[in-house]
């Protein structure tokens, strides 16, 4: 692993082969002597586009003249369209390629000679003329054209953004392949900018190594790009693709340059397209290893993007159409800017600037992009195979777009957008507040359990800190969202199990729904406080009105010990039932304390032993006056159907904590029943049991046990309602 430098050093650098790039272009194209003119391939000769003010050639030459042959006392030479092709490399053979460079030689050192006459074929009509043209020693970098700046300008800045996005993210082989595929393709254009253009020609031996910089820097963006999407976001495997790629790229400028065989679509093209064809590959792949990993598959998203978004541009542009024979849709000189925007798009991606709003419309850019790529194809198919004239061939053009291509394509962007999951949240919002209204939970358990429902995160981590409103965090491969109360929140980390990242729509969401579950809140808290109210009146009533008579008739039963005795029972459980009322929460160890006591009274008068445990783990645990006064019912009358059926001598019970739910478990030694038995011989006593555990939100079984007798377990959440 490369060791880390300074991103300021890193930077510096970089500006530093920019400015010698810089400077190299300008001196090279502003060194060869001046004509004044620039040209086009012409009908016969080459054709005059433009001619400066003044110039050499200010009085002699017109906008769209044809210049037919050049002469000096170096020697004469009769002008052909070729000689004024931008780019070499457009030559389907090495023979034209080579023939094009042999001509150079000879045009340039005609321009060098002295008595330098140009034969000119008017626009306005006539015969052919010879004119006498002097050129200047230099041409100066004031007399450099607009489109020799624009290409040194794409080149220059592909090269900053690949070095700045390296700068900061070192630690990523992808970032380092894209830095050193921007120092390619940068040197590539500034090559192309001086030789495509130039006025008449360029000296021979700068001619060919241009040309071949070109092809160098071009060749190696390719492979570089190949081995980006092997390694980025994850390497798809151990072989050293990086390696064998400079090979590779070496062995395929060798073919090239060396000539070994003839054709230079097969030697330039076809490497391009092959390699184009390697990254769509490497892409299928790296989106079937991100499928769980939702930050790599949207940096993996926008890459795809921004990277075939140029390519395709250039590709469909320049180099597609000259293996068809057709020649290209645009000259390579124009086209540079496609990867500029491709650029553009990678450096915001492999940076993670705000990387979780781009992954939500990538697919819908795409498809604007490739829609206005394919109407233009579509147009210059139709103007180029039926000979039809531009206006004709925009007009059948827009017929097939409106009629075929976009009711098609509009199906296949349906078929292809991810299918949301979140489109349906809002028909899920009534059932999620329906829970948060019901009692059996508290809201803080309801609210957690809304959020795992709503956003599927693999964790839910509690949050001890204040968290004002939802914001993703981290790139939105976490969301924070506020709990329902203040100095607590959630920590919800891979959305949909992974498989996306949060967003500001999850956001708003959640913010929306955190709003109505405060409401929820405060219901709860206005019906806890009536319910404590009503409580404290009701024992009261009981208190003074029943608690009084129930203790006259006490001392009225004086006589009659079973009445008293009945009277006391009454009056004993009045008094628990308002305790019960009155109390806020009790602790389990306070209330398996009394229970306890009472049970070892009940077994003592029966003559059964008694083994009753309480699990630690348990014992600080609040109960509800509601659980407390249920739990002290059923165990009583787990007691009293042992006491009356069993005819047993030995009762365990036991109370412990499982998954954050409170059990008890009762078994005694006697007789015994089937579990079926059991509740369909029911009578009020376990019909009761049944009901006051449900009523608590738990459960309730019976069995009995291999070695005899019955078995009961109740289970409870343990959290005071």
């Amino acid at each position: 692993m490369l060791k880390e430098i300074p991103p300021s050093r890193v930077l510096s650098a970089g500006l530093a082969i920019a400015m010698l790039l810089f400077l190299a272009a300008v001196y090279i194209a502003s060194s060869p002597i001046r004509l004044g003119f620039s040209v086009a391939q012409g009908e016969q000769g080459v054709r005059v586009t433009r001619v400066a003010p003044h110039g050499p050639a200010a009085e002699l030459l017109g906008t769209g003249d044809e210049l037919l042959a050049v002469r000096s006392s170096a020697g004469s030479l009769q002008l052909e369209p070729w000689d004024a092709v931008a780019e070499p490399d457009d030559a389907a053979l090495f023979v034209t390629y080579n023939r094009f460079f042999e001509r150079h030689r000879q045009i340039w050192s005609i321009l060098g000679g002295e008595q330098l006459e140009l034969q000119v074929l008017s626009a306005s009509g006539g015969s052919a003329t010879w004119v006498r043209l002097q050129p200047l020693a230099l041409r100066g970098i004031n007399h450099l054209p607009w489109l020799f700046w624009y290409q040194v300008g794409c080149g220059l800045a592909i090269l900053l953004m690949g070095v700045a996005a390296w700068a900061f993210v070192q630690s990523e082989r992808g970032p380092r392949l894209y830095a050193l595929a921007g120092l390619a393709i940068a040197i590539a254009i500034v090559a192309s900018a001086i030789y495509t253009t130039r006025e008449l020609s360029l000296p021979p031996a700068w001619f060919l190594t241009l040309s071949r910089i070109n092809q160098f820097g071009a060749m190696l963006f390719a492979g570089t790009g190949t081995a980006l999407f092997w390694y980025y976001p994850t390497q798809l495997g151990r072989f050293p693709l990086a390696r064998v790629m400079l090979v590779i790229v070496g062995l395929t400028l060798a073919v090239n340059w060396l000539q070994l065989i003839p054709s230079l679509d097969a030697a330039a093209r076809y490497p391009l397209l092959a390699w184009f064809a390697v990254d769509i590959a490497f892409a299928i792949q790296q989106w079937r290893r991100t499928r769980r990993e939702p930050v790599e598959r949207a940096r993996l998203k926008w890459l795809i993007f921004a990277w075939f978004a140029g390519a395709f541009g250039y590709l469909g542009m320049v180099v597609t159409p000259q293996v068809l024979g057709l020649g290209a849709i645009a000259q390579q000189k124009y086209a540079w800017c496609f990867f500029v925007i491709s650029y553009l798009g990678i450096a915001l991606g492999i940076v993670r600037y705000r990387l979780f709003d781009l992954d939500r419309w990538i697919l819908l850019v795409w498809f604007w992009f490739a829609f206005g790529v394919l109407f233009i194809v579509i147009d210059a198919l139709l103007v180029m195979t039926l000979h039809l004239e531009t206006s004709m061939g925009l007009l059948v053009s827009l017929a097939v777009v409106g009629w075929a291509y976009l009711p098609i394509r509009q199906a296949f962007l349906t078929w292809l957008m991810p299918k949301d999951g979140r489109g349906v949240l809002h028909k899920r919002l009534p059932d999620i507040l329906q829970q948060a209204f019901l009692h059996e939970r508290s809201v803080d358990d309801q609210w957690s359990r809304a959020l795992q429902a709503v956003f599927n995160p693999l964790t839910i981590t509690p949050l001890l800190e204040q968290i004002d409103k939802p914001i993703p965090r981290e790139n939105g491969l976490r969301l924070a969202v506020p709990g329902m109360h203040p100095g607590q929140g959630f920590l919800l980390s891979y959305a949909g199990g992974g498989a996306r990242l949060f967003d500001r729509q999850d956001a708003d969401f959640c913010g929306q729904a955190l709003a109505l579950f405060l409401y929820a809140r405060d219901y709860h808290q206005s019906y806890q406080s009536g319910v404590i109210s009503e409580r404290k009146r009701v024992a009261r009533d009981l208190h003074d009105d029943v608690g009084a008579r129930l203790l006259s008739v006490v001392y009225r039963a004086r006589t009659d010990e079973e009445l008293q005795g009945l009277a006391r029972d009454c009056l004993r459980e009045l008094r628990e039932v308002i305790q019960g009322l009155q109390k806020d929460v009790v602790l389990v160890r306070q209330s398996f304390s009394r229970w306890q006591s009472e049970a070892r009274e009940r077994c003592r008068l029966f003559g059964l032993q008694l083994d009753m445990r309480l699990e630690e783990a348990l014992a600080d645990e609040r109960l509800s006056p509601r659980q407390e006064r249920n739990l002290s019912r059923i165990l009583r009358e787990c007691l009293t159907n042992t006491f009356k059926h069993a005819q047993a001598d030995f009762i365990a019970v036991e109370f412990k904590v499982e998954h954050n739910r409170l059990v008890l478990r009762y078994q005694d030694n006697g007789a015994g029943m089937l579990s079926s038995s059991c509740e369909q011989t029911a009578g009020l006593g376990v019909l009761g049991i049944q009901e006051r555990c449900r009523e608590l939100g738990g459960e309730v079984c019976w069995w009995t046990p291999l070695d005899g007798g019955l078995a009961m377990r109740c289970e409870i959440p343990v959290k005071a309602s």
